[in-house]
């Protein structure tokens, strides 16, 4: 027994197709040496792209950062333009006994509202609010414009969480999230806040107790400016990059889920990252990524920057896709290369087997080729069309000689039935001339004459259902003319079945033998023929029916044999003029139709004896236009 490579190279080598067989060989020679090379590339210039990668990242989260500092400086500026003014100087920075008797000149009260409508631009600085100490200053909300509710007393937001961070500690400014806000600031003035503490001063000048601030300026900022930065950091999708103030709240974020997600705190990151500013490979539940953090200065904020590890090789991969990209380029044009070579051979070699395989089910065709060449292939495809031109004429002479004969054979069976009544008709015009009966003989003649007209007037062998009804009809005419009227025959046939087309003479042997065969053998010697029909499908259907004396069932058995045999050796002519000569009309028909039709069609009967006799005729509906 064959192992399973010998009986590949066995396949390959004589069973495989021609042209598939010659573009295997092509990759294997060519594309599959240069797919090994490209594969060991790959390896090589992969670890160069993560590198690459990486530190493009770190570029961009510098830049990121050096954004994000641009905004913190521009906001403290802005927020030392406000404290530094001469009216926040000359109300605020005083001693605590003298707060509540400063002077406030409208000119310096006008010029401050005007500078702080100047600095809140409304796309980074959204509002701005000074907080007075209440507890020593009088109503200064009097002074606020429509509009422009600049002063509020800190009793207002001593419940927020910046005013308590500056109560327990020495800073001087604070950049708030959020979290740090109360609920009507964050609604009202916006998101993220950069406050400043404006202390009282002693007679000396030194700065007082931490626990005693005249004021708080407070610039409410945009959250979405500092979120842009940081989208413009995360340049792919699941990319974070988020800013965490050093009591690890999440201060601003590209995204906020994925901000939760890649969460460090801050006491870990040295030990999870390492240091700062470099990016290191941190896993997490759902994978790994590289991760980063860097320190925002004048601030207590870092900003992490966080890529998961497959959009890093998807850099590495980006750059070997466009290198499979030109090599499949490449690959491409050497497979059309081969498919062109091969198909100077393979395909004439190809077209003309497959052609020669159409034989097996139906008749050979030529193929359908402009230029079949000159060499030894366009020779053999050459020969090929001429030998099935040459088998085609020898079919079609041969169909049509088959044809002729059908139709000759369909005459020949004509023409056995055509004599037969005749003989019995003028058998019966002889009797009626010697009974004296010249009135009758005229009519017979007349009759007959137009019996006759209906099948020999032309020479097709097709009839109309309508003149076939008509043939009928006469020859009981003429039968009851001989036999005193003893037989009453009725047809029953649509009207739109008449302009369809039936051999000549097969409705008469049928009633003939109905006539002479059921009636006639009655004691009696009287009945009735029933003659109907309908269209079923695509065939016509009749019934010729009599109540006549049946026939025996031995002899039925017999019949029915050799009707159903149709043109089969069983029902020979010669069987039939011995055994059944009465019914000969009957087996003629059937030959004739089936010679016609084909095996589906003709006669098939049942009979009871003492009761009477059924044939049914089947025949494909054609109509006289498309006969």
């Amino acid at each position: 027994m064959k192992n399973p490579f010998t009986k590949l190279i066995h396949h390959y080598t004589y069973d495989m197709r021609l042209k598939t067989k010659l573009v295997i060989s092509h990759i294997i020679l060519v594309l599959l040496p240069t797919a090994v090379l490209s594969g060991f590339l790959y390896l090589r210039i992969y670890g160069i792209v993560m590198d690459d990668s990486i530190r493009s990242e770190q570029a961009l989260s510098a830049q990121t950062v050096t954004s994000i500092e641009s905004l913190v400086s521009h906001v403290g500026h802005a927020s030392d333009t406000i404290t530094g003014s001469m009216m926040v100087q000359d109300l605020f920075r005083v001693p605590r006994s003298e707060a509540s008797t400063r002077d406030i000149s409208t000119s310096k009260m006008n010029s401050l509202f005007h500078l702080v409508q100047s600095i809140t631009d409304h796309s980074m600085i959204m509002d701005v609010k000074i907080y007075y100490d209440d507890s020593v200053y009088g109503d200064l909300m009097q002074y606020n414009k429509i509009g422009n509710a600049l002063f509020n007393p800190v009793s207002s937001v001593s419940s927020s969480y910046w005013y308590g961070i500056f109560s327990t500690s020495q800073q001087s400014r604070l950049l708030c999230p959020e979290l740090y806000l109360t609920p009507d600031e964050t609604g009202k003035s916006g998101k993220l806040a950069y406050i400043t503490r404006i202390p009282y001063t002693y007679e000396g000048g030194t700065v007082s107790d931490i626990e005693n601030a005249s004021a708080y300026v407070a610039l409410y900022l945009s959250g979405p400016a500092f979120e842009t930065v940081l989208r413009n950091d995360a340049t792919v999708t699941d990319e974070a990059a988020f800013l965490v103030n050093e009591r690890d709240v999440i201060v601003s974020a590209s995204d906020m889920g994925l901000a939760g997600k890649y969460f460090i705190p801050r006491r870990d990151l040295e030990q999870r990252v390492g240091k700062e500013k470099t990016f290191s490979l941190v896993s997490y539940l759902d994978g790994s990524a590289y991760v980063a953090y860097f320190p925002i200065a004048d601030t207590d904020w870092y900003m992490m920057s966080i890529i998961p590890a497959l959009h890093i090789g998807d850099a590495g991969k980006a750059l070997m896709t466009h290198f499979a990209m030109i090599y499949l380029l490449f690959t491409a044009l050497a497979l059309y290369t081969a498919f062109r070579l091969s198909g100077s051979i393979a395909d004439r070699i190809i077209g003309v087997a497959l052609q020669m395989e159409t034989v097996r089910t139906g008749p050979p065709q030529p193929m359908d080729v402009a230029d079949t060449g000159c060499d030894e292939i366009g020779v053999l495809s050459d020969t090929y069309n001429y030998m099935t031109e040459e088998i085609i004429t020898l079919m079609d002479s041969q169909k049509k000689a088959s044809d002729e004969l059908r139709m000759a054979e369909f005459r020949a069976l004509q023409a056995q039935i055509n004599p037969h009544f005749l003989y019995n008709t003028l058998d019966m015009i002889n009797w009626l001339s010697q009974t004296g009966q010249s009135e009758k003989v005229t009519e017979a003649v007349q009759i007959l004459s137009r019996f006759y007209k209906l099948t020999l007037s032309r020479r097709e062998l097709m009839n109309s259902i309508e003149k076939e009804l008509e043939h009928v009809s006469l020859y009981v005419r003429l039968q009851n003319m001989r036999y005193d009227n003893c037989v009453a025959f009725v047809v029953d046939v649509p009207e739109e079945l008449c302009e369809y087309t039936i051999p000549k003479l097969t409705f008469q042997p049928i009633v003939e033998n109905a006539f002479l065969h059921g009636i006639m053998m009655k004691e009696e010697k009287k009945g009735s023929i029933l003659l109907t029909g309908w269209p079923e499908g695509d065939d016509i259907v009749f019934i010729i029916s009599d109540d006549g004396a049946g026939i025996p069932p031995e002899t039925l058995d017999t019949l029915k044999d050799d009707v159903n045999a149709g043109t089969g050796s069983s029902a020979s002519p010669v069987k039939w003029h011995t055994a059944f000569s009465g019914h000969i009309g009957i087996y003629n028909t059937n030959l004739r139709l089936k010679s016609l039709y084909g095996e589906s069609y003709g006669l098939s009967i049942t009979s009871t004896l003492g009761k009477g006799t059924e044939v049914t005729v089947r025949i494909p509906a054609r109509h006289i236009t498309s006969d």
